[in-house]
């Protein structure tokens, strides 16, 4: 492409762009909330394996949703390997969207512990249980229309620009 190594290096390593749904962090109420799009068996288990590595206590909050951008079969949620997430450093565990059941039953058998597992059905009680999680850092893996309605949500609360910001 013409470009020096110095100024691939500049490009691969500018952080500044964060792409929506795709780790972006964002600041609820002093939590640092790092929302992570979900949609298939395979991006599912690459997510559940790097938040896995997360050295830190976390709480961790799962939104599924089953309309026609997310695809309406929520099947590939038994193939993602939540069995393999650190119980043990995840004190708080949240199942939200339109298909909470799905995702509750799902965590369940995975076996989130009872005393650390809640659920809630609307969006606002979502946002007011992720301010009230244990630990400063929350991941969020959320379906696309659960994104979208979560962005939307975070934007008429004045904690992003805009729900595609």
């Amino acid at each position: 492409l013409g470009l020096s190594e110095d100024e691939s290096a500049r490009a691969l390593s500018d952080n500044d762009e964060k792409v929506f749904g795709r780790q972006e962090v964002i600041n609820i109420d002093d939590k640092q909330t790092t929302l992570i799009l979900v949609k298939n068996p395979v991006g599912l288990d690459q997510v559940l394996e790097m938040i896995s590595t997360d050295k830190e206590p976390f709480s961790l909050a799962v939104m599924l949703n089953a309309n026609y951008a997310d695809g309406i079969d929520t099947s590939w949620i038994w193939d993602g390997n939540f069995e393999g997430l650190p119980f043990d450093r995840i004190p708080s565990v949240l199942t939200g969207g339109e298909r909470y059941k799905d995702i509750t039953f799902r965590l369940r058998v995975a076996g989130v512990p009872e005393k650390n597992f809640s659920q809630r059905e609307k969006l606002e009680d979502v946002v007011s249980f992720i301010k009230q999680m244990p630990t400063n850092h929350v991941y969020v893996l959320a379906t696309y229309t659960a994104v979208l309605q979560l962005r939307k949500f975070l934007s008429e609360q004045g904690y992003i620009k805009g729900g595609m910001d």
